[in-house]
């Protein structure tokens, strides 16, 4: 199974202006507006990977060699799936009918499962032969992004920009040192 992403966010999951608040760049001074927006599109990534949730609303495909029982969707939360499609017994791509499956989106991770009375149907035999599109996040901008999510990003870009503050967020744990940061995301953290 892999699942890449397909369509990148447009908005951010933190706004430039909280960005730039947070930083204590004055609005006026547009000088790092690309370097933060870099940094914020980089940790906002990284915590995406730590969580397995999507932010902001993107694009995913999940691609499979035959189905399985249940087709697992990676990211979270969903918001709609565009199509399940697959290479029938000719080696020709058809689409399946929504009809023919059900998204258990109150879970997470997600699944696709065939609807009930129904089964998966079968496939060629290749690499690949079956791909689901679809879309997860909060909604199109930062609005409905959790607040440990928004705040994690803006901890770490303060960190990023500022090392001096690194120090002041750690604390110690025997044996190891633990990121009080790191520990933000634990909350909407998929397992």
């Amino acid at each position: 199974m892999t699942t890449r992403r397909t369509t990148a966010p447009l908005g951010l999951a933190v706004s430039l202006a909280e960005a730039k608040e947070t930083l204590r760049i004055e609005s006026a001074d547009t000088s790092l507006d690309a370097t933060i927006i870099l940094w914020l599109k980089a940790i906002t990534r990284e915590a995406e990977h730590k969580t397995q949730r999507s932010f902001v609303s993107q694009g995913w495909r999940v691609t499979l060699d035959a189905f399985p029982a249940a087709i697992k969707l990676d990211y979270a939360p969903i918001i709609s799936v565009q199509s399940v499609k697959y290479y029938d017994e000719n080696n020709v791509q058809q689409t399946l009918s929504p009809l023919d499956y059900f998204l258990d989106s109150v879970s997470e991770p997600s699944y696709i499962v065939p609807s009930p009375g129904a089964t998966w149907p079968a496939t060629f035999s290749k690499i690949n032969s079956v791909e689901v599109d679809y879309t997860a996040g909060y909604g199109v901008d930062e609005t409905n992004v959790p607040e440990t999510a928004q705040n994690y990003i803006l901890a770490k870009l303060s960190v990023q920009f500022d090392p001096a503050v690194a120090g002041s967020v750690t604390t110690v744990a025997q044996p190891f040192t633990v990121s009080y940061l790191d520990r933000l995301l634990d909350e909407i953290r998929i397992y």
